[in-house]
């Protein structure tokens, strides 16, 4: 049962399902009592912690919000759901997860912390609950340096963990208490923070020199009215000592000050791009700031869980589920079959064809691909699978093509919801092949 809801890559049980006792077993299952949500989420962060021995892991968190209010009348109340931010009328829980990354081949490992909670409907606003005065450990942004400790526990084989995280995680009792020997961040700059030397990071980063430089291309933002260019990024960075301010609650249990070093990939023109970046990573060269800021550019991989779960993939938002619970433990379960989207899309960009394809299909399903893979092949070599069968580049190839990839290079390399299409289908096509070959061997 879990394997079904795992594999497929589909929010809906009843098309999932090969038939109506399996898809009432489905139902039975996510709404079992017995069945919890910590219990999912520890077998799913346990599995991932195997790959981790002696790495770098990046561990890269972020958190995002699942809305139902649309299908509000068919959801039952006071079922593990509530509201959420903005203004306008909502109903759903938030997710606060943390994404594993090899450092160095930039391979995805797994999540280390999935945390969900809902915000129940009558629960008093920010002012009624006078949430500047509460200490961190009674706030929603503990759940930062919540998720770090549960990482470091359960990452203890790892060589090195680097914790990456948005302006959100710039938290001075983050700051000064998660890092240890082998532990350390990157996390933006959201607060232009005092110093010991009495001087603002922000202002103390200006005073020096850039150490050298990069290109990068950009996408268009139609957002920020911003086409697509090619920008040289400038490099400079200061090593600094971080005071704690005064609304800091229980100040006692942090240090007075942090040492720390701040890192600024920016582009020289007005309202230009400017990346300050935190980190407890010894900076002696532009080769260690520019790696500082490579780091943070793995966030869009947790980005791209949180949409792939949602709208233009897993359609989370759709399910026909009846209660928020068995909506969370789908949630849940429904990340391992994320991942292996992700690793396929990250495949194609490698040259050496990315990591073994046995790290992520199975025996069966690599025989049945081979079968599939005689009947996508073009009639000219462009349009054939030139890749090593014992890559997983070459799986993608497939799945891109099964997904309405062409395989053109003007085309360029499938994208995860092309991908994510064609994991559907080859689910569908190795659920009939499974059948023929039982039918086969009796």
């Amino acid at each position: 049962m879990v394997n079904l809801l795992t594999n497929d890559a589909n929010v809906s049980i009843r098309r999932i399902s090969p038939n109506r006792a399996v898809q009432k077993a489905a139902y039975r299952f996510l709404n079992n009592k017995k069945v919890t949500e910590e219990s999912l989420i520890n077998e799913l962060c346990s599995r991932s912690s195997t790959n981790c021995h002696q790495r770098h892991v990046l561990c890269i968190q972020d958190t995002t919000e699942v809305n139902f209010y649309s299908q509000r009348h068919r959801i039952k109340d006071n079922t593990g759901l509530g509201r959420l931010d903005g203004s306008m009328p909502t109903l759903g829980f938030k997710m606060h997860s943390t994404l594993m990354i090899d450092a160095d081949s930039s391979y995805i490992l797994g999540f280390s912390d999935v945390k969900l909670w809902h915000r129940p409907a009558g629960m008093p606003n920010r002012r009624e609950r006078n949430y500047q005065s509460l200490p961190i450990e009674e706030k929603e942004s503990f759940k930062w340096i919540d998720a770090a400790n549960k990482s470091k526990a359960i990452l203890k084989d790892a060589s090195i963990i680097t914790f990456v995280e948005d302006r959100e995680g710039d938290i001075y009792e983050q700051l000064s208490s998660i890092s240890a020997e082998n532990v350390h961040y990157v996390i933006r700059s959201k607060a232009n923070r005092n110093t010991k030397e009495c001087i603002k990071i922000w202002e103390l980063l200006e005073q020096q020199p850039h150490i050298g430089g990069y290109n990068i291309k950009l996408p268009t933002d139609h957002r920020k009215g911003r086409k697509k260019a090619e920008i040289t990024l400038k490099v400079r960075y200061a090593k600094v000592d971080i005071t704690k301010g005064s609304h800091t609650k229980n100040g006692k249990n942090y240090p007075k000050s942090v040492s720390l070093y701040v890192v600024e990939g920016f582009e020289e023109a007005t309202n230009g791009i400017s990346w300050k970046l935190l980190t407890t990573h010894q900076i002696n060269s532009f080769e260690d700031a520019y790696q500082i800021i490579e780091w943070y550019s793995q966030r869009w991989m947790i980005e791209q869980v949180h949409r792939l779960l949602k709208r233009k993939g897993f359609q989370i938002e759709d399910s026909e589920l009846e209660t928020g619970w068995a909506i969370r433990k789908l949630c849940v379960l429904m990340l391992s079959a994320l991942l292996r989207i992700l690793q396929m899309n990250l495949a194609y960009s490698e040259p050496e064809g990315g990591q073994p394809i046995s790290d992520v299909f199975s025996e069966d399903e690599i025989r049945c691909m081979k079968q599939i893979n005689e009947k996508l092949q073009g009639e000219t070599i462009k349009l054939k699978n030139n890749n090593n069968n014992t890559k997983l580049k070459w799986a993608t190839w497939i799945i891109a093509k099964l997904g309405g990839w062409k395989g053109y290079d003007s085309q360029g390399q499938p994208g995860i919801i092309l991908l994510k299409r064609g994991l559907d289908k080859f689910n569908n096509i190795f659920y009939g092949w499974t059948i023929a070959q039982d039918v086969g061997t009796q």
